[in-house]
């Protein structure tokens, strides 16, 4: 079976704007067969997209809640509304955009959708608050042996792990809410890891979250190499262990690299990550590849570069 690689719309967005044909046929031209329609997909893209899926430009393996953007909001915002929340409001907001978001993706064929979850809530000081200023440095070497440093990580790692269930209650409920919808539209929703040290969920909670999906095969996780990079660098978590972990829930990958002072979303060979390492864990029959190059900086020579070398991995 040959395996799904996709190019997120989010590299070309900013370049097309709201010429959804035009950016569809640009991502075949460097050589994708699948696009990952990104989160900065605004609504009068959509036409143009439609458009392009119906003649068989590419096809949509997946999309990034929220797509489409909502309509109040002009730049990229996933993380607008959470469903780890306790707040009633915020929580029909959340399953008001992501069920619009399940429609859309419905109508293009993709089989998923990359969702994210918020972060830690606290009512008073965020216990992360003291990892900030040794983070904002990007100067991860000196975190290494750096005593003070860890002794703060395992801290704040003990007070995160309490606090995240209490989140996830709030997330499966949420989820839960919508997850007739999905089924019916045949797609999976996907948690997606991210970097900030008090983003959800953290790597050593990850399983306990999935398995609260445990009778709902709708629910899956999403790993982003780069975002489980910096968590590494942070010394919040090791790459190749949290692979391993999440394995077993796994759909699909964000494929992208990182330096080592934190910068993702750059070319494949650009960076340090070892994505030798990680081919071990992949799939090509039952995972979804979306490369996510959203810097800038990467050419498109780049970009079909990481292709090839993505495809050279499996």
């Amino acid at each position: 079976m040959k395996p799904i690689i996709s190019l997120s719309t989010s590299y070309l967005q900013r370049d097309w704007r709201n010429d959804g044909y035009g950016m569809l046929q640009e991502a075949a031209t460097l050589g994708y067969e699948y696009v990952e329609l990104g989160h900065s997909t605004p609504i009068a893209a959509i036409e143009g997209i439609l458009k392009a899926v119906s003649e068989g430009v590419v096809k949509v393996s997946s999309t990034h809640n929220f797509c489409p953007m909502p309509p109040f909001i002009f730049n990229a915002a996933p993380d607008l509304y959470s469903p780890s929340t306790k707040s009633k409001i915020e929580s029909a907001q959340w399953q008001r955009h992501t069920k619009t978001s399940i429609d859309f993706a419905k109508s293009t064929g993709a089989k998923a959708i990359v969702c994210h979850i918020g972060s830690l809530s606290y009512f008073f000081s965020r216990p992360d608050s003291k990892l900030i200023p040794f983070l904002e440095k990007k100067d991860y070497a000196s975190l290494v042996g750096n005593a003070n440093y860890t002794m703060l990580v395992e801290k704040f790692l003990h007070l995160a792990k309490k606090r995240s269930i209490k989140n996830y209650k709030n997330t499966f409920k949420n989820f839960n809410s919508i997850i007739e919808l999905a089924k019916a539209a045949n797609l999976e929703l996907c948690i997606e890891n991210r970097e900030h040290p008090s983003a959800l969920p953290t790597d050593q909670t990850f399983p306990e979250l999935m398995q609260m999906f445990a009778d709902i095969p709708q629910v899956n996780a999403w790993h982003d190499v780069g975002h489980s990079k910096i968590r590494e660098l942070s010394q919040l978590g090791n790459q190749l262990e949290f692979a391993e972990t999440i394995l077993p829930y796994q759909r699909g990958w964000h494929l992208h690299d990182c330096s080592e002072n934190g910068k993702d979303h750059i070319a494949i060979g650009k960076g340090i990550i070892d994505f030798k390492g990680l081919s071990k864990f992949f799939d090509k029959e039952k995972h979804i590849f979306t490369l996510e190059l959203n810097n800038h900086a990467v050419s498109r020579k780049e970009a079909a570069d990481s292709l090839k070398r993505i495809q050279d991995l499996l």
